[in-house]
């Protein structure tokens, strides 16, 4: 019996009206909060301010945890909502009488209860939807959050021109009903949307196991979060990765704030001032966070995404202390934001997935909030002593500050894709993240994972003592053939290893990233290729990627260009197309190889004349140094398709020239080329001349004139054909049994040398 679904369209629109809500009123309510309290206090009492918020904060932490762990969410956070909106009621009657007071409240309100009210929201939404409906619909909640944030700061940019600052608590309080009214409407849209436990079947489910997964609103405690934090190290990396950013952004917006007053002053023309700076920075938030966060992804990986914020603000930190005025610090505090709202979300929460569910719930909002706060309180810490410096150099001290605390997150950042690639084999074991790649329908989510895991090295460790692990979800796991025969892959036992790649069976998805990296291991190399080459077209996605990324050992990429050869598919052929791309000249050779390869087999093939004419004329374009330095590290190996070079001539002749002939008999008719190639190397003058007479007339002029000083002691071309190319190519037919004949009386040589030696 299943319990009755609502309806998830519903259910999706509800969630944007509640994003949209929530982050209207938190934006709107950072433009109050900063207006208010510079334009009643001093802005050096910040620092102070800013040490108290993030008590409070880790206070609520707490607090919420423990209130979390006896009173639904659905309870909870509309009430917290309410009580936000009477407090900002009570601070609006007070404010004219005690503006000081009231600003320092409105402070600790918006910086202390805000971040929480909004977790809150996520907390609802995360367990309303199944991981395929979040997939699908997620991106399109935040997006409406983003925006709303920035018609947030506009409507606090127009009542501050309208009716002053004040106005704008009353305003915050309607909106902060109106979030906790849409909560309490999402909340009550009746079952979760994920499977419930009587739709769920614990017949075959580890009786320690289901039930866990079936209460994630249920907060763990703060002590259990600390614990789980001292045990894991990838946690306390990014426990460090919040730490140091946010000590960062408080650096920065703390002169950006101190320039902000000397520029506007107090009052209502600040508060339009913040108002534009947080719309802006939505707006440009938004742009980014739609146009580019699933490229940054497949581009620059989880790290570098996840770093943006400081990269950013290491960048331009350093140029703001060059630029006196508010210029330069407003392009470095609003950079960070622009990618900690954008980019840097994207990557930091993907960190979070393969975490198992248990450990992610203790420690999430430990880190999230927790140590965000920590961040601003050292932050703040930090200010009050740089603020005793001589005024002048005050400024500059804690920029400086700033960008040292970016850099050092950059290195903490560098560290993650290690333990995310160890976490992933932990959750793979325990059964927390199923990595069936065939059903990740999110292209970020997939090229994340893939990416990351193509790129990881094998360690020279010793193989996991799986035998020893007895918990039931352990045995679960390892019951599974498709997990065991991960971690044979990725035991370093070769015998494992060999016992997997000659199984007969197509590689599947899940298996494939893991045998890429053993191109790279020569004990295996040859086997995982034997057994790549059973997949290359159902698995030419993942294979593709790991040809192309940069990042790939050498090695990898110059054995995966050869398993490319036994496709047939165009999209076999456009990925070698790429890879003609490649820095490195054996990868070119061998993806010119197997390119010419699948075309030998396959005649409906595009290939696109140009294109392989602007490769040759790359190739062509370099010093005679560096061409005849090209060598194969590992050799040309006989497979299935026979080679355009003769196997007698590949080791007589430089390897830039063969591949140079394996690229133009891609466009050119392949049979008189080879018979040219051939005469190329013949003693006979006659032959070396019709061959040297046909290639004058088939080559463009350019690649003819760069080739030419490459053919060593070849005589000059003619100044033109002096017969018609029909003419030249019958006589180089007819030349072939001549090239044939001496090609044998250079084997006999070559034999004969050998022998005498």
């Amino acid at each position: 019996m299943t319990s009755s679904r609502p309806d998830p369209g519903a259910a999706v629109l509800t969630a944007m009206i509640c994003a949209g809500a929530v982050s209207a009123q938190f934006i709107a309510g950072k433009a109050t909060r900063d207006a208010l309290y510079l334009g009643s206090l001093d802005v050096t009492s910040l620092p102070m301010i800013v040490i108290a918020t993030a008590a409070f904060s880790i206070l609520l932490v707490g607090l919420s945890s423990l209130l979390l762990r006896r009173v639904s969410p659905a309870t909870v956070i509309p009430l917290a909502f309410a009580v936000n909106a009477v407090l900002l009621l009570v601070e609006w009657s007070f404010a004219s009488t005690h503006a000081a007071w009231i600003a320092r409240a409105v402070y600790l309100q918006v910086s202390g209860l805000g971040p929480m009210l909004g977790s809150g929201f996520w907390l609802i939404a995360t367990d309303l939807f199944d991981p395929r409906t979040a997939r699908k619909h997620f991106g399109q909640i935040a997006g409406v959050g983003t925006l709303s944030g920035l018609a947030g700061a506009l409507i606090a940019e127009r009542v501050a021109a309208v009716y002053g600052v004040t106005a704008m608590l009353p305003v915050l309080a309607i909106l902060s009903l109106v979030c906790g009214w849409q909560i309490r409407r999402l909340a009550r849209h009746g079952a979760p949307l994920r499977p419930s436990l009587h739709d769920t079947d614990l017949g075959d489910a580890p009786a320690s196991g289901r039930m866990d997964e079936a209460t994630d609103l249920i907060a763990a405690s703060p002590q259990r979060g600390l614990r789980a934090m001292s045990k894991i190290t990838y946690l306390r990396n990014l426990a460090m990765l919040v730490v140091l950013g946010t000590i960062a952004a408080a650096l920065a917006d703390y002169v950006f704030k101190v320039r902000a007053v000397e520029a506007f002053g107090n009052g209502d023309a600040l508060l339009r001032f913040f108002a534009i700076y947080y719309a802006a920075t939505s707006l440009l938030a938004f742009v980014i966070q739609t146009t580019s966060s699933s490229v940054a992804l497949e581009k620059l990986g989880l790290a570098v995404t996840a770093s943006t914020p400081s990269v950013a603000l290491a960048a331009t930190g350093m140029a703001a202390m060059a630029i006196p005025g508010i210029e330069g610090v407003l392009v470095a505090r609003g950079g960070e934001a622009v990618f900690r709202g954008s980019l840097f979300r994207t990557g930091y929460e993907l960190f979070f997935t393969p975490i198992p569910s248990s450990e992610k719930r203790a420690a999430k909002s430990i880190i999230d909030v927790g140590f965000d706060r920590l961040g601003d309180a050292i932050g703040g810490g930090l200010i009050t002593l740089l603020i005793l410096l001589p005024l002048a150099q005050q400024a500059n001290a804690i920029l400086a500050g700033a960008v040292a605390c970016s850099l050092a997150a950059l290195v903490v950042a560098s560290r993650l894709n290690r333990g995310y690639i160890e976490t992933l084999e932990r959750s793979l074991i325990d059964r927390a993240v199923e990595l069936d790649l065939d059903d990740v329908e999110d292209i970020t989510t997939r090229t994340a994972v893939l990416r990351t895991l193509q790129t990881s090295q094998f360690q020279t460790r010793p193989p996991r003592a799986v035998a020893d692990q007895s918990s039931g979800s352990h045995s679960v796991a390892l019951a599974d053939p498709e997990i065991r025969k991960v971690l044979a892959l990725r035991s370093r036992d070769r015998a494992r290893v060999l016992a997997v790649l000659r199984d007969e069976e197509e590689l599947t998805a899940t298996l494939t990233p893991h045998v890429v990296p053993l191109l790279a291991w020569d004990p295996v190399a040859e086997d995982a290729a034997r057994a790549l080459r059973r997949a290359v077209e159902p698995r030419i996605g993942t294979l593709t990627d790991a040809l192309l990324d940069p990042n790939q050992p050498f090695a990898i990429r110059r054995r995966l260009a050869r398993v490319f050869g036994t496709g047939v598919s165009q999209r076999t052929a456009d990925a070698l197309l790429l890879g003609l791309e490649d820095l490195r000249f054996e990868v070119r050779f061998q993806c010119g190889r197997s390119l010419a390869g699948l075309v030998a087999k396959n005649a409906m093939l595009r290939i696109d004349a140009r294109r392989i004419f602007d490769v040759v004329r790359r190739e062509v374009a370099v010093g005679r140094p560096v061409w005849e330095s090209h060598r194969l590290l590992d050799g040309v190996v006989e497979e299935e398709n026979k080679p355009f070079v003769d196997e007698f001539l590949k080791d007589r002749t430089s390897q830039s020239l063969g591949h140079v002939f394996t690229l133009l008999s891609l466009v050119l008719p392949a049979q008189p080329l080879q018979i040219a190639y051939r005469g190329l190397h013949t003693s006979d003058p006659v032959l070396r001349g019709t061959a040297l007479e046909y290639l004058e007339g088939v080559l463009p002029p350019d690649i003819r004139d760069r080739l030419w000083p490459f053919l060593g002691d070849r005589p000059a071309p003619p100044p033109g054909p002096t017969r018609s190319r029909e003419e030249i190519l019958a006589d180089l037919l007819r030349s072939n049994e001549s090239i044939v004949l001496n090609l044998e009386e250079l084997r006999r040589r070559a034999a004969a040398g050998s022998g005498s030696s």
